[in-house]
């Protein structure tokens, strides 16, 4: 726990870094609405797509050594992010900087989703922070669900409502093909009402380290409305993406007993049919037998699933991207 202050003054001293680039391309192409960056030839042998990426501060103390992220921790924000946006993937590209405006610097980014079509950006923000406060103070702002509309230039937060948007920390969003949005949050809804149904108090339950309220997975509209709370577990819910046959792979922190893993798992988008996807007994496939765990998968175009592969800390926000396997087998 350190004071804001001392944290802006080793701002000062960290690189940045381009974290999250996500390619501009939508499911199909160009072809499907998404156009190639400008300053290109009418054919270019290589097409240029524009793109969208987080530029964050190095984590350090104030001593400047790294502090090592933990994949287990949701809620830590290291200010000082903002999301970039380059017409074409060229250095000599100009970067517009989409959430300064908001943010003042004093925020954080993370999350990058892309529209199917490729028109708009989703994604996570917190901020601006409280410079008054601790950064771990639970009056900072909360994560909140962002969405960007390129042509446009319209930078808005999909819940409006400010009451509404601080019920829970929202992370993680992603499109699905109705137009919903699921994403990763603390504000656990029907679990709530289960308490109330029963005349208990309502209160977020915590991860199973007891370190922070668990992060579970919703749907809600395109407005922010509508939000419905479709997974339950004792620990994490994290990174939702969409597969091709309509369901949706996620990871999740398994924290019970002797288990202390994330593995992947799918389910429909309403959290029925919910199974084991994959990561039992493949976590000691590590450098020298290393444990690690399986964040942020993707499905690639031949059907297999591509994640971030890494241990629980030690990473700086790294791992090994790795494809293998099969969304149906």
């Amino acid at each position: 726990r350190f004071a804001l202050t001392a944290a802006r003054a080793r701002l000062t001293r960290a690189a940045t870094i381009a974290a999250a680039v996500t390619a501009m391309a939508g499911c199909g192409g160009a072809g499907d609405g998404v156009s190639i960056g400008s300053g290109q030839d009418p054919d270019p042998v290589v097409l240029d797509f524009p793109i969208a990426y987080v530029r964050a501060p190095l984590a350090v103390d104030d001593d400047g050594e790294f502090q090592p992220d933990d994949a287990r921790e949701q809620i830590t924000f290291n200010f000082g992010a903002d999301l970039l946006f380059r017409d074409r993937a060229s250095p000599s590209a100009l970067d517009v900087n989409i959430t300064e405006r908001e943010t003042g610097g004093l925020g954080a980014v993370r999350d990058i989703e892309i529209s199917y079509d490729g028109t708009t950006i989703l994604f996570a923000m917190r901020g601006p922070v409280d410079e008054n406060l601790d950064l771990d103070d639970e009056d900072q702002p909360t994560w909140n669900i962002w969405e960007y509309e390129i042509e446009t230039d319209i930078l808005r937060r999909v819940i409006a409502s400010d009451l509404t948007a601080e019920i829970g920390h929202d992370v993680a969003p992603h499109y699905l093909p109705d137009g919903r949005i699921i994403f990763s949050s603390t504000r656990q809804l029907r679990s709530n009402a289960v308490l109330l149904d029963e005349g208990k108090p309502q209160f977020p339950a915590q991860d199973e380290d007891g370190n922070e309220d668990a992060f579970l997975l919703h749907v809600m509209n395109s407005d922010g409305t509508g939000i419905e709370q479709v997974s339950y577990n004792q620990s994490h819910d994290m990174d939702a993406t969409v597969l091709s046959n309509g369901q949706v792979v996620f990871s999740r922190w398994d924290n019970a007993i002797t288990n202390n893993a994330i593995n992947l798992y799918r389910m429909n988008p309403d959290g029925s049919a919910l199974e084991l996807l994959y990561g039992q007994n493949s976590h000691a496939t590590g450098t020298n037998g290393e444990i690690v765990h399986f964040l942020e998968p993707r499905e690639l175009e031949d059907g297999r699933i591509m994640a971030l592969v890494r241990p629980f800390t030690d990473t700086d926000d790294g791992g090994d991207i790795v494809g293998a396997g099969s969304c149906a087998g």
